[in-house]
């Protein structure tokens, strides 16, 4: 979809659906909707002196223009308090209201939003978080669907209006924003989305190579190269499947003279995950296509950054493999020889992200010596257990970067929480018979998996960022729909991004 401005004067305006947020203590004027009002002959008004609308959060009203004016339908959508808002309850009323329209939507939509009345430094943030609402609750992955099309349209266009009395340069850089956030967000779907019958190694990395542009060059390395170089826990993940494993390097150039801070960030890209010979259930197969929505965030950013522009050296990795169980996988017992040289015991073959990480974690570091590694992984359900679905998992010794992120995450309304990397937990992963078992058992499972990952980095400041219990079926309104990957990750990099430079 793309998203523009829309300059046209409000008697000039033509759109078939006109969506509106309105504040719970406002009236019309407070808003700027006068010129709105008199458009549906009062029925603003009318409405919440009947008490039929009131302007608390999530709540709406459905109105028609009248026969002088260019307006279909208008949707006016509650925002709660003034005095209690934040950017993520804007951004879920908003989805409430692409919900709320979801079946009849046009193909194209204005959209206002009212800043006035907040300080200047909220107002971008107020409508940037209101276009993503609507925009990211109107995407849907349509690619396979050829019944009952209608019900899923696809949204071209999202015009926004300031309203009456705005700063237009308030919603031109909301729009700038939204036009990255909305866009990389939605790839990162997309891709979580598709089956992994078409999407595996090799066609991830060709998806890689179509991000190719100016400042964006793509690099990568086979199987042949990954077993050359050493990666022993990459290559004996992927060497079950007749799908062979790849690492994607992605390198984002901001343009720059001079020395630059250079950011890694490290994406799972187990394109599916059966467990290896530690199968999983049937019920835990259904839905292992979305092993990789931690490598999906990393080419969503890849996706957009250019766009974005930071102002530094971003460089992203995904080791893409399949996890399955074939004569030629590997066996629990196996001791596998990692990039770094440590060396691991395989406790358990399900636990096969942290072998494809600590390789892609030990190769980042050598190859760009960067300031910082992020990675994003699904990598435990014991975040889940710990967290719910409200909060990825935060793991690392950097005080500084973890406010960063935090302070972004809330921002973007993808909060991370810190949780605890202590030395204790590295005895639960020490091997008999290897430097390093790949498994530390029930007790603080996402603790104890973030923990092995340190190992691999050996200098360089490291987070790590369970995303599992966020990245699929996750209940927000700007999700459109259950059992559908979240696309969490991207705008939290590109907020980070943004704050870090």
């Amino acid at each position: 979809m793309e998203i523009q401005v829309n300059s046209v004067s409000l008697v000039e305006l033509n759109t078939k659906l006109l969506i509106a947020g309105m504040f719970e203590e406002d009236n019309v004027q407070d808003c700027g909707y006068t010129w709105l009002n008199d458009t549906v002959n009062d029925g603003i008004e009318l409405a919440m002196e009947r008490k039929d609308f009131s302007g608390k959060a999530n709540k709406s009203l459905f109105l028609y223009g009248n026969s002088s004016s260019q307006i279909g339908r208008v949707l006016i959508i509650g925002l709660g308090k003034r005095s209690e808002f934040n950017f993520e309850k804007i951004r879920r009323c908003y989805g409430v209201a692409g919900k709320l329209t979801r079946k009849s939507l046009p193909d194209e939509v204005a959209l206002m939003v009212p800043v006035s009345g907040f300080a200047a430094e909220d107002q971008t943030g107020i409508a940037r978080a209101a276009i993503e609402g609507f925009g990211l609750s109107s995407h849907d992955f349509n690619k396979y669907r050829t019944q009952n099309i209608e019900d899923h349209p696809d949204l071209k266009f999202i015009y926004v209006i300031p309203a009456e009395n705005e700063n237009p340069s308030v919603i031109e850089a909301a729009v700038n924003e939204a036009n990255s956030t909305i866009p990389g967000t939605c790839f990162a779907r997309d891709l979580g989305s598709m089956p992994p019958c078409e999407l595996y190694p090799e066609s991830f990395a060709d998806i890689a190579k179509t991000l190719e542009s100016d400042r964006v060059k793509i690099e990568i390395l086979d199987f042949d190269q990954i077993k050359e170089l050493g990666m022993g826990a990459l290559a004996a993940v992927g060497q079950g499947s007749i799908n062979p494993p790849v690492l994607i390097h992605l390198k984002y150039d901001p343009g720059i003279k001079g020395d630059t801070k250079k950011l890694a960030v490290v994406g799972k890209g187990l394109t599916y995950d059966a467990g290896g010979f530690d199968l999983k259930t049937a019920e835990g197969l259904r839905h292992m296509k979305i092993d990789m929505c931690g490598s999906a965030a990393v080419m969503g950013l890849f996706k957009v950054i250019e766009h974005w522009s930071p102002q530094c050296r971003v460089d992203g990795f995904i080791a893409a493999a399949e996890n399955l169980a074939s004569s030629n996988a590997y066996k629990p017992g196996d001791i596998l020889t990692s990039y770094k040289g440590l060396s691991i015991e395989v406790d358990n073959t399900d636990a096969e992200g942290r072998l494809t990480l600590a390789d892609a974690l030990t190769y980042a570091e050598k190859t760009i010596k960067p300031d910082l590694i992020i990675d994003l992984a699904t990598l435990t359900g014991a975040i889940g257990v710990a967290l719910g679905k409200h909060a990825s998992g935060m793991f690392t010794d950097d005080d500084e970067t973890a406010k960063l992120l935090t302070e972004s995450g809330d921002i973007v309304g993808e909060r991370v929480w810190r949780m605890p990397v202590w030395k204790e937990y590295l005895r639960q992963i020490q091997s008999q018979v290897a430097d390093l078992k790949n498994t530390g058992g029930r007790q603080g499972g996402a603790c104890t998996a973030a923990v092995f990952l340190k190992q691999f980095v050996d200098k360089t400041p490291h987070v790590h960022l369970d995303i599992a219990g966020t990245a699929f079926n996750v209940p927000l309104s700007y999700v459109p729909g259950d059992e559908t990957p979240s696309g969490v990750g991207v705008r939290l990099l590109l907020e980070f991004l943004r704050r870090w430079t």
